[in-house]
């Protein structure tokens, strides 16, 4: 039983030591006068004994004990319990056979000689309790075979696995490949094959391909693709629906060769919103399942595009580079006036009534001076405050300050507070300075990666002048500010934005922006920050989508059968800055069902900016709807809806033999075997694994130990007995 001195330093305990001895000797000499020099030495003895094992308790010395002992080994049994374990083949039915070999005499013999630990997988692995085995469920999702041999690889010492049992048809369809994990797994695997190996007869939707967001009046491709299994040759009609009503209808024939057949549908969504749908070959008999013939699927259809007003004083470069940007995106319809000195348009009239304003969702005003406008005022700020239009003005000779629109009403639908006597276009080149609200917002996010974006804002070249606007109205957020100039006690705005009544406006007091495209070019990079600016202004201006505090949306819009529903959540402000702390619920409920809802909580995602996150696990197949609801402090913040598809476990059901090369393989490659149910008898003999040595080790602290208290009590009690003894006492 070795003792270990714990201590800084045992040189200064050897000195405390000797130092002691010397100062006892010195101060007991007196003793050599009065006693006999052998009873002198004696009481000196004692004293630098009791000083000694005074010292040793203060140095904290541990006594550790180590042990060694042998242990049965570990073994691990892994049971699949996905469904097509469920499935009834040639053989009979997977699940009686599976439960006849975890109850059989094989497995019971294992279990004399070894610590025998069973768990059951699908897409997860959990402890198998001995008294399901009869009732076992197999209705998993998927099939984590990676994942499950994953687990083995944990533990040390007594708690290491050294060998397992896998029990399964080997079809993995979710996880790592096990081949991969096999080649880092340092134990034996004795897997046992479930399931016929010979074909059995099954027809089913094998693929499905679509476009998840479409717009209204696309003409959307359906993709389907149909296999068939064990006939030789059959005609099955697929089917479209859409929420159980019948859209189209085509025949196919599947002949004994495996091949896929592939049909394209298409359909032409005309209203917004999520639109569900089911395609569907029939069961025919003989099948093994008809859990794969039929698939369901959701398109979310936003508005078919937005209507843009763009409105100029005169032709400029601005115009040309804008213009041609937003021409590229399809879903866009911009039309451009110019207004001539003379009062008159080009190429078209300006819109007349409330109806033709009322009819875009976004006007655009460049360098265009208010006179030129003001027969049009009204109905501008009508667009904006009570239609909830939206609005971007940006800078020019003949904008804001420049522009005349200092208390004037198209001046009072700004960001900026301009005042009438500051005038002044600078032409001082400028890089815009992002604020703490810039680098998150998305109309000045470049780049869903925060530092990605902040990296283009630097690669652009710099912006030729400005307009004075003013600084920022009480409410108004500023993405980005002059690097230098000043606005009374701030640094000027050059980027920000309001709420001006149902709509909001963007105002951008720079000029020139036209750069970002052209001189990127001749820098070696492209045009993809002006363009993704420019799309971000636009699609968060407008109010369909920009005005919403509260987004909700989950991750996919179809899943499989038992597979994680995933929700993302934003929740702003009325000056939309990020809300932390909010209470952000969702309730869930079946699509066609308006009474009982699940509902879960998402909480903050921990990457701040009012960002908010949850999941939900194993809702039964069919069409789903959901709506969010937050709130800060009890009041109400804002509502998001939305909607998703589960789908039936379809993976489980593509591949239903056996698949007997893959366990072959992943015995060979680890040492094991490989068993069908009628020779598992075998399993107890060839399985034979050495007992474990285990060392245990026990440390115990000295100083508070008893035996040491009384050794120390003992040698003092001695020192005064012999001085009594003595008769010094």
């Amino acid at each position: 039983m070795p003792v270990d001195i714990q201590t800084d330093s045992l040189i200064w305990i050897l000195i405390a030591f000797i130092l002691s001895g010397i100062l006892i000797y010195g101060l007991s000499r007196r003793l050599f006068s009065q006693l006999s020099p052998a009873a002198a030495w004696g009481l000196i003895g004692l004293r630098i004994a009791a000083a000694a094992v005074a010292l040793a308790v203060l140095s904290d010395p541990v006594s550790r004990m180590v042990l060694e002992r042998t242990v049965s080994p570990r073994l691990a049994v892994l049971v699949d319990t996905s469904a097509s374990m469920g499935l009834t083949d040639r053989l009979g039915r997977r699940n009686e056979v599976l439960a006849s070999v975890l109850s059989g005499d094989a497995l019971q013999a294992l279990e004399t000689r070894h610590r025998v630990h069973r768990y059951r997988f699908a897409e997860d692995l959990s402890p198998l309790p001995e008294d399901v085995i009869d009732t076992l469920s197999t209705e998993g999702a998927g099939t984590d075979i990676g994942g499950a041999m994953s687990f083995l690889e944990g533990g040390s010492g007594a708690g290491r696995f050294t060998a397992a049992v896998l029990v399964t048809d080997g079809n993995f369809t979710a996880g790592r490949d096990p081949l991969r994990v096999a080649e880092d797994l340092d134990m034996p695997v004795y897997t046992v094959g479930i399931g016929d190996t010979l074909a059995v007869r099954d027809i089913g939707v094998s693929h499905l391909t679509v476009n998840e967001v479409v717009y209204t009046g696309s003409n959307v491709p359906v993709e389907v693709g149909v296999r068939g299994r064990g006939y030789d040759s059959v005609r099955v009609p697929v089917t479209l629906r859409e929420e159980g009503r019948i859209l189209r209808s085509e025949e196919v024939t599947l002949d004994g060769r495996e091949e896929e057949r592939t049909v394209v549908f298409h359909v032409v969504p005309e209203t917004e919103g999520v639109h569900r749908y089911q395609v569907e070959v029939p069961e025919l008999d003989g099948e093994i399942t008809a859990g794969n013939n039929h698939r369901e699927f959701a398109i979310k259809v936003l508005k078919s595009g937005l209507r843009v007003l763009y409105i100029e004083g005169a032709p400029r470069a601005d115009m040309g580079f804008l213009r041609r940007s937003m021409e590229k995106d399809a879903n866009l319809e911009v039309t451009g006036i110019l207004l001539r000195p003379d009062g008159r348009t080009f190429p078209e009239p300006m819109p007349a009534s409330r109806t033709d304003w009322f009819s875009y969702d976004l006007v655009i005003l460049g360098s265009v001076d208010y006179e030129r406008i003001r027969p049009w005022a009204p109905l501008l700020v009508a667009f904006v405050e009570e239609r909830g239009g939206g609005l971007i003005a940006f800078g020019g000779p003949h904008s804001f300050e420049m522009g005349g629109y200092a208390g004037t009403p198209v001046g009072d639908l700004m960001p900026f507070a301009i005042a009438a006597s500051a005038r002044g276009l600078s032409e001082e080149a400028f890089v815009p300075d992002l604020t703490a609200d810039g680098r998150t917002h998305p109309i000045t996010r470049l780049d869903d990666d925060p530092a990605e974006s902040e990296r283009r804002w630097l690669e652009l070249p710099p912006l030729p002048g400005m307009n004075q606007a003013g600084r920022a109205k009480p409410g108004a957020t500023v993405l980005a500010r002059h690097p230098t100039w000043r606005a009374e006690d701030e640094r000027t705005p050059v980027i920000a934005e309001h709420r001006y009544g149902q709509g909001r406006v963007l105002g951008i007091a720079a000029q020139g922006l036209w750069r970002w495209d052209l001189m990127m070019w001749g820098s070696g990079g492209t045009n993809a920050a002006y363009e993704r600016f420019w799309n971000n202004a636009v699609r968060w201006i407008t109010v369909r989508e920009g005005s919403r505090r509260i987004r909700v949306v989950s991750d996919k819009l179809q899943y499989h059968g038992g597979e994680t529903i995933r929700f993302d959540g934003q929740v702003y402000d009325e000056n939309y800055r990020p809300v932390e702390g909010a209470e952000l619920n969702v309730a869930v409920r079946p699509a066609q069902d308006e009474t009982g809802a699940l509902q879960i909580n998402l909480t903050s995602s921990g990457q701040g900016f009012g960002r908010y996150a949850g999941r939900l696990q194993f809702l039964p197949a069919g069409a789903y709807s959901f709506e969010a609801a937050a709130a800060l402090s009890g009041v109400p913040i804002g509502n998001d809806r939305g909607g998703f598809v589960v789908g039936e476990a379809g993976a489980e059901f593509e591949r239903t033999r056996m698949n007997r090369e893959l366990l072959v393989r992943l015995a060979d490659m680890t040492g094991g075997g490989f068993y069908l149910p009628s020779d598992i008898d075998r399993i107890a003999d060839d399985i034979e694994l050495d007992e474990i040595t285990v060392q245990e080790s026990r440390t115990v602290s000295l100083w508070n130990h008893p035996g040491v208290l009384a050794l120390l009590v003992c040698l003092l009690a001695a020192e005064w007995f012999y001085r009594r003894y003595l008769g010094m006492v």
